[in-house]
């Protein structure tokens, strides 16, 4: 019994879900030929395409219906300020287009900004350009020992070098200062050379951007111009007719 048993259930793992598993695809004729003129036949997983878009179709459709029956007629929203109905149908109002005084304005205000942003970021590279020279000055501490004396009489009683070497441990501790030492000033070198680059490039594109303005604000003004072929990575340039002023 029990090696029945066993051999049922080493069956059952090994092909007992055979008849669960769907192993056929279900397969429909196509359209015959006799009837090839009425288009293609359509099938059962079509007609489930179609019918769940129609109803979904449907249920929006409902939706709709039920709100428009159920709708307040004294609500208000406050996107309702700006649209208006057109021909049934809820249209935005269009918004109002600022006139040539409040351009010049507008224009005016944004150079004075970009203007002062432009001076805040040269000033900072400039700052970090110095520090950064300080920085590339410093070098390594020399390991140097000084003995300072009363008198000039006592120079001769200082022993030499040799004699005040430092001891090994010393030493060993000294380099291991000066090795932290030089891997904070890199560091710091890094750091202050990439915020210097991100500036750099920031002081750039203020500078671009002044230019465009300065020349929006001048096609604004009166006078025949004419455009010229800028340059590759250039901006727009224009050239002026000369006018007698009286």
């Amino acid at each position: 019994i029990g090696g029945w048993a066993g051999a049922a259930r080493d069956d059952m793992a090994s092909g007992g879900l055979k008849h669960v598993l769907k192993t056929r695809t279900y397969r429909e004729r196509s359209q015959p030929v006799k009837r090839q003129r009425l288009g293609l036949l359509e099938k059962h997983k079509d007609y489930v395409l179609r019918a769940k878009d129609f109803h979904r179709k449907e249920d929006a459709l409902n939706l709709m219906r039920e709100k428009a029956a159920v709708k307040n007629p004294d609500e208000f929203y406050f996107g309702m300020v700006h649209t208006h109905m057109k021909d049934g149908v809820h249209q935005k109002a269009e918004a109002k287009q600022p006139t040539a005084d409040e351009l010049a304005v507008f224009n005016k205000e944004d150079t004075g900004y970009i203007a002062m942003k432009h001076a805040s970021e040269a000033k900072k590279v400039r700052k970090l350009r110095e520090s950064l020279h300080s920085l590339d000055g410093l070098t390594r501490p020399k390991n140097k020992r000084t003995i300072f004396v009363g008198a000039a009489d006592e120079v001769a009683a200082v022993p030499s070098v040799s004699a005040i070497a430092l001891a090994p441990a010393s030493h060993a501790a000294t380099k291991s200062a000066n090795r932290r030492i030089t891997a904070k000033l890199d560091k710091q070198r890094a750091a202050q050379r990439s915020e210097l680059w991100q500036r750099t490039k920031r002081k750039e594109k203020l500078a671009r951007c002044l230019v465009r303005l300065g020349t929006e604000k001048a096609l604004q003004g009166k006078g025949r111009r004419k455009k010229l072929k800028p340059r590759p990575g250039q901006p727009r340039q224009f050239k002026w007719r000369q006018e007698r002023k009286r």
